[in-house]
């Protein structure tokens, strides 16, 4: 049995774990609003990673936490309130075909323990004596607020009745189609990295020609697809700042934190950042 199959059953060994004892203080938080119990049990999960990753010492743990979760918790949510209506059925089939997607694509790309992901590394660069705190706040903590915010007109509409209309239908399209465009990209890149003579070479070729970012684009759609589904049941309100916040972390956190540490071993990319759109695939630049 090789490193990557070992690391991913113990991966997999510790999720359940912390599933189970999130679920376990759900239902035995004497709160009655369901959506900050939620956010109390999705913390304590939280906090069950972190702790894991630091006996582990990686913070990579909690790579999958982003995409195993958010079905996790809205099916178990449809069972608790025996909601399976149309409308929740297609919410959670297009979350579910995401967080497979992504999932995979994670697992594929795992090797072991012994790599962690250099955004992490930096993190612990900054301030190593504080990284145990920087580790929970800032790698773990943060984007499961962020996802969070991203489920509660979910967790909403899992307490109406109400069949989907137009809208819903468009969202589910939505989050198909930008999961694929993430599955494009991403299979395009490791085609590239896999070929000998592209090493040292920048992407230039598929979605990567005309997007600098495809498989962040496709993620952004993936959540803006989902909010379409709170705008048609509850029409427009406070809902529409969850893509916004997730669009925002994208363009003014990761982008920017990825597109400065390529820079600093290919000035070349510099020409490629001119020519080719941050996200959106519009016609390339032309500066004459």
């Amino acid at each position: 049995m090789t490193d990557k199959i070992k690391t991913l059953i113990l991966i997999g060994m510790i999720y359940v774990i912390v599933l189970v004892l999130s679920v376990f203080l759900y239902q035995n938080i004497r709160i009655e609003n369901i959506i900050l119990k939620v956010l109390i049990a999705n913390v304590f999960g939280t906090f069950c990673i972190w702790l894991s990753s630091v006996f582990i010492k990686n913070a990579s743990l909690y790579d999958p936490y982003w995409s195993v979760v958010p079905p996790l918790i809205i099916l178990l949510l449809m069972i608790e309130f025996s909601n399976f209506s149309l409308l929740m059925i297609l919410y959670l089939a297009g979350i579910t075909f995401w967080s497979i997607r992504l999932t995979l694509n994670w697992a594929k790309l795992w090797s072991d323990f012994k790599h962690q992901d250099w955004r992490y590394n930096n993190i612990r660069s900054y301030a190593p004596k504080l990284y145990f705190l920087t580790s929970f706040l800032g790698i773990m903590l943060f984007p499961t607020l962020i996802v969070f915010i991203q489920l509660i007109g979910g967790i909403a509409m899992i307490q109406i009745e109400k069949m989907p209309g137009v809208i819903s239908y468009l969202g589910f399209a939505i989050i198909i189609i930008a999961t694929l465009i993430q599955h494009i990209s991403d299979k395009q890149m490791q085609k590239f990295k896999s070929d000998p003579l592209n090493k040292g070479k920048l992407i230039n070729i598929g979605l990567w020609k005309y997007s600098r970012h495809p498989n962040y684009l496709g993620e952004i759609l993936v959540w803006w697809g989902i909010y379409l589904f709170y705008l048609d049941s509850f029409g427009f309100n406070y809902l529409i700042i969850s893509p916004v916040l997730m669009m925002f972390m994208f363009l003014f956190v990761s982008i920017p934190m990825m597109e400065k540490k390529i820079l600093k071993t290919r000035p070349e990319y510099k020409k490629y950042q001119e020519s080719v759109s941050v996200l959106i695939p519009f016609k390339k630049k032309n500066k004459n």
